[in-house]
């Protein structure tokens, strides 16, 4: 029998393990944003969890965050709309679907010991699934260059930042991209006037 040890498993078992590790760590942000364990995530735990990141930002716009991903609009995120969500985004080439929610998760999947900020070796995790490793080394640079207080560690502030920085093909400056976010508000907006009318014929 020939010797196996030293030899690396197949590339459909790597790939395989680690969609598992992945999978694994995305059930763990959501159940440490489900502070109320009843298997969904509301603004007020996803605000909740803002604020210990340090990131200031209204109620409001986390009920946006909420908004933007909730399918059937109880205004909370289940398991399988977060999951769908961040494969999604993950998965976008377009640069349409809304990744607000998609990079708290992200920052969170990579701040392994939850001290609410990444490091080095954290952060070169994203930028490699991000940019590949042609572009790695000027990327890090790049984004420690925001650490603004020359601590190795990014808050998710700083990190949100340099996210903006590096848009994705700079979509956000297409026509087609501002139209989008024009329907979509236009869409909320009739949505919660539906909703308000609704509520209202029930009292």
């Amino acid at each position: 029998m020939a010797e196996r040890r030293g030899i690396p498993p197949p590339k459909k078992d790597r790939k395989e393990y680690n969609e598992a590790q992945e999978l694994e760590s995305l059930q763990r942000v959501f159940d440490r944003l489900d502070r109320k364990a009843d298997k969904k995530i509301d603004a007020e735990e996803l605000f909740e969890y803002l604020k210990f990141l340090g990131h200031k930002c209204k109620k409001a716009e986390v009920e946006d965050m909420i908004w933007e991903v909730d399918e059937d609009c109880d205004r909370c995120v289940a398991w399988d709309e977060f999951k769908t969500m961040f494969y999604r985004v993950r998965n976008d080439k377009s640069g349409f679907e809304p990744r607000r929610l998609f990079n708290v998760v992200e920052f969170m999947m990579h701040d392994k010991d939850c001290s609410g900020t990444i490091d080095m070796d954290e952060c070169m995790e994203i930028l490699f699934r991000r940019f590949g490793k042609e572009l790695l080394e000027s990327k890090v640079k790049e984004f420690m260059s925001k650490d603004e207080d020359g601590d190795n560690d990014i808050t998710f502030t700083e990190f949100l930042q340099m996210d903006r920085k590096n848009d994705q093909s700079q979509i956000s400056r297409h026509p087609g991209f501002r139209l989008s976010q024009g329907v979509m508000e236009t869409t909320r907006s009739e949505n919660q006037r539906i909703m308000a009318a609704m509520n209202g014929s029930t009292r």
